[in-house]
């Protein structure tokens, strides 16, 4: 399930920070109940973490079902061949949570877009997200829009990371319908990814698993 080479998120599991600092690490070697994995990097300002014994982590990485796994570890030494390493506990496969495949996880989400035509049939509208998967989106359309359902479009995300960073990601879209709804006056547009580069898809599905945590914590989301 967790396997050498495979990343793996560590954030200090602290309660009273307002924003965890995420670390990006890589594991090395596993020795009974043992993690051992290169010396973690922050994930936003890129520089090398130091713990000390004794540390607590929220750790996740994903599984070759493309499943996300959670456990809770703790920092217990280090260790010094090729490369250093820090030592974490392994809590065995039964104490790791699992969470659904992330590309088909649809979470709510309030996401800036901006809207082009790829054949220049309407003016580019800006607008927001009503909620994002790694395969689309819910697009809410203006009030005086001309989708029907079928039309292909370019649109621009703005992804804010619990890191604070924002990325910026452009994708090919294909309209497959239209929705209206009684509660609401606006229509919205049930929009596929047709074409995207697959780090731009890596990161909308950081965002949608950062998104079903926050919401999880909330007691918004099952």
């Amino acid at each position: 399930m967790l396997n050498i080479g495979d990343t793996i998120f560590l954030e200090i599991d602290d309660e009273k920070e307002e924003e965890k600092q995420r670390f990006k690490c890589r594991l090395v070697d596993r020795v009974r109940e043992y993690l051992f994995i290169d010396y973690p990097i922050n994930d936003r300002t890129k520089k090398v973490g130091f713990f000390h014994d004794g540390t607590q982590f929220g750790a996740s990485f994903i599984g070759k079902d493309q499943a996300v796994y959670l456990f809770q570890t703790q920092l217990v030494g280090r260790k010094k061949a090729r490369i250093p390493m820090l030592v974490l506990i392994d809590p065995g496969q039964d104490k790791y949570n699992r969470i659904q495949r992330r590309q088909h996880v649809r979470v709510d989400a309030s996401i800036d877009v901006a809207v082009h035509s790829i054949n220049k049939e309407f003016t580019p509208f800006v607008s927001v997200t009503a909620d994002i998967s790694g395969g689309g989106i819910a697009l809410v359309l203006p009030k005086n829009h001309t989708f029907s359902g079928g039309e292909d479009i370019i649109c621009w995300l703005s992804i804010h990371l619990q890191t604070g960073e924002i990325k910026y990601v452009k994708v090919e879209c294909h309209v497959i319908r239209i929705i209206s709804t009684k509660d609401s006056p606006r229509e919205k547009a049930s929009i596929q990814f047709s074409n995207i580069n697959e780090n731009d898809r890596q990161t909308i599905i950081r965002y949608v698993f950062e998104r079903q945590l926050y919401l999880r914590k909330k007691g918004m989301t099952e």
